[in-house]
């Protein structure tokens, strides 16, 4: 075995290479595994065409893709003339071969309307039957199955000899380079022998002997003469297989002296893409099996903030609060996850009691005051007469979350902090005092300090409720968590709409990373659920990913001024507020200080 040999088989992609004349000179055993140039039936059968009289069982999961480009006028040949049955249809048939008379059963489908499709008969005592389904194409004789796997079509087919009664030919892998697809057969082609172990030579022979595909063959051509350097990466389907494949020059002069081509089949993509989630499951995993031993109950806030060192602060500091019974205002963008860390926290935190969410931007000025504090009966024209609870009242032993708090219109903000200050509330129509105790969550994404300069929010109330406050983070500024993000929000998607696990390809996954997503997670989570719903199959490609622009890779440059901004608003809360103390931690001149104050716009 020379070294090239040795080389290729010693990698993990299934590769050939070819000499100027196109003439298979070197091809490892992960490309003959593949192509289904070696056998590995434990069954052996002779060489020979099909005869007529010869029963024959076909198990088509789309007529004319994969199957030696069969036709529908081929099936005359089994005595089955339906003008009904197009190319493309999902198709099983059993019938004999060239034999007028005989009356075949059959059944088919539109391919885009099928999921299984199965028929049954007996022949001269024997049941024989096939099926599509689970991607899967089998026909059986007896108990005997004979079975292939496949990811997008496939052919198979099992001849009886009308003769002795006993099997003399079945598809295997590798049939499209043997030239053995069911058209072929029906056709007159004939059939090589199978043994345990036979294995197909193909060096020496034109690749067209055994591999053909329309683009490939043309981009082949491209590279031997010179016009394209190469081809990375690519999709061919050859022999009927989807694959990713590169065409790679071996320098000889002006020409290629040679190419090596190296492949993967997209079923083995899928796989890797399974690889790669799970190892996204298996670090979060130890990350939370750590967080538990620290904190317990902390899960929550990793399904939200990622694992990543940039959320680390706002994670830590987002568990520590749910361990106080204190109010809590939460701040940032909009789509950032308020809601969803408001839940977190409830779920955390020792207080018990019910979880009341009050939406206010969605609230009529004219009703906030009976919707939060309740009134009694009589109070409106119309009204119940035993009178109504308000919202505080409802969650009374336990937690309120005040979503979108900068929307509470001024009066009812008085009300409110007299509820935080003396844990009372008063119905309207009423002059009873109703202890309540209540812990606040509140929400907003509006910039409170702005509103309490304009007159628009108290200065009393916003100082009482960001006393303890947290602030989200957007999306882009933590790119390192997006994959666990996506993660979570697939299972969550799936569970919700009860379907099958659905994986993203690398392009897919690549376009999201890339995007810096100005709706945040509420927006991930919306791209998610929509290309989970468009996609077809079990993999969502990067097409299925509808985004709102063109994904925009950073350069050092922005993502270090990210990085920069977010220091120094960290340093800030961390000195309350004090420039001076800041501006010292931080090591720079006022000049230079104030410079980035102004141009992050802190204020």
């Amino acid at each position: 075995m020379d070294l090239l040999q040795s080389v290729m088989n010693s990698s993990s992609h299934a590769m050939f290479t070819l000499d100027r004349e196109g003439i298979i000179t070197h091809i490892n055993r992960q490309a003959k595994n593949r192509f289904g140039l070696f056998n590995h039936s434990r069954y052996s059968h002779a060489a020979g065409r099909l005869e007529p009289g010869d029963l024959v069982i076909v198990a088509d999961s789309a007529i004319g893709a994969d199957d030696g480009n069969l036709r529908p006028a081929d099936l005359e040949r089994l005595g089955i003339q339906d003008k009904k049955i197009c190319s493309g249809d999902m198709f099983v048939a059993i019938g004999a071969f060239d034999l007028p008379g005989s009356k075949p059963a059959y059944k088919f489908l539109p391919g885009r309307d099928a999921d299984v499709l199965h028929l049954e008969s007996v022949h001269q005592g024997t049941a024989v039957r096939a099926s599509i389904g689970n991607r899967i194409a089998l026909a059986a004789v007896g108990e005997t199955e004979y079975v292939i796997r496949y990811f997008r079509s496939i052919g198979q087919m099992v001849v009886i000899d009308g003769k002795t009664g006993q099997v003399k030919f079945w598809q295997e892998n590798g049939y499209s380079a043997r030239r053995e697809g069911v058209g072929n057969l029906l056709r007159g082609g004939a059939y090589i022998a199978k043994s345990p172990d036979f294995e197909i030579k193909v060096e020496g022979y034109h690749f067209r002997e055994f591999f053909e595909g329309e683009r490939f063959e043309r981009h082949l051509a491209q590279v031997m003469s010179g016009q394209v350097p190469q081809y990375e990466d690519m999709e061919y389907e050859i022999n009927g297989f989807e694959l990713i494949a590169s065409i790679l020059p071996v320098p000889g002069g002006a020409l290629p002296e040679s190419v090596i081509v190296k492949f993967r089949n997209i079923e083995d993509i899928r796989v890797t893409i399974m690889e790669r989630n799970n190892a996204i499951k298996s670090a979060e995993r130890k990350y939370r099996e750590t967080e538990r031993s620290v904190r317990p109950d902390g899960n929550a806030f990793a399904a939200l903030f990622g694992i990543g060192t940039a959320t680390a602060s706002a994670r830590h500091h987002a568990y520590k609060l749910s361990q106080l019974d204190c109010n809590v205002l939460i701040t940032g963008e909009s789509g950032t996850g308020k809601s969803f860390l408001a839940r977190a926290i409830h779920q955390a935190q020792p207080r018990k009691g019910p979880f009341v969410t009050v939406d206010c931007s969605t609230i009529a000025p004219t009703l906030f005051e009976s919707e939060m504090f309740g009134y009694v009966g009589g109070a409106f024209t119309g009204a119940s007469p035993k009178g109504k609870a308000g919202f505080f009242e409802e969650a009374d032993g336990g937690t309120i979350f005040l979503d979108e708090i900068g929307e509470i219109p001024l009066n009812i903000q008085a009300k409110l902090l007299n509820v935080i200050q003396n844990k009372v509330v008063c119905r309207v129509g009423s002059t009873k005092m109703v202890p309540v105790d209540v812990r606040i969550l509140a929400a907003t994404n509006r910039n409170l300090k702005e509103d309490v300069a304009a007159g628009r929010f108290r200065q009393d109330l916003y100082y009482r409720l960001s006393a303890f406050s947290l602030e989200l983070p957007p999306l882009r500024s933590c790119p390192e968590d997006i994959c666990f993000i996506i993660d979570n929000l697939m299972e969550k998607i799936q569970q919700k709409y009860g379907m099958t696990r659905k994986n993203l390809s690398g392009e897919a996954f690549s376009k999201l990373i890339a995007y810096d997503w100005p709706g945040n997670i509420r927006e991930l989570e919306n791209v998610l659920e929509s290309a989970v719903a468009l996609s077809e199959s079990d993999i969502i490609y990067a097409e299925q990913i509808r985004l709102e622009s063109e994904p925009v890779r950073m350069g050092l440059k922005e993502r270090l001024k990210i990085e920069e901004e977010k220091i120094i608003r960290q340093t800030l809360a961390q000195c309350g507020g004090s420039r001076i103390q800041a501006m010292e931690q931080l090591g720079l001149s006022k000049t230079v200080f104030y410079g980035k104050l102004k141009e992050y716009q802190i204020e």
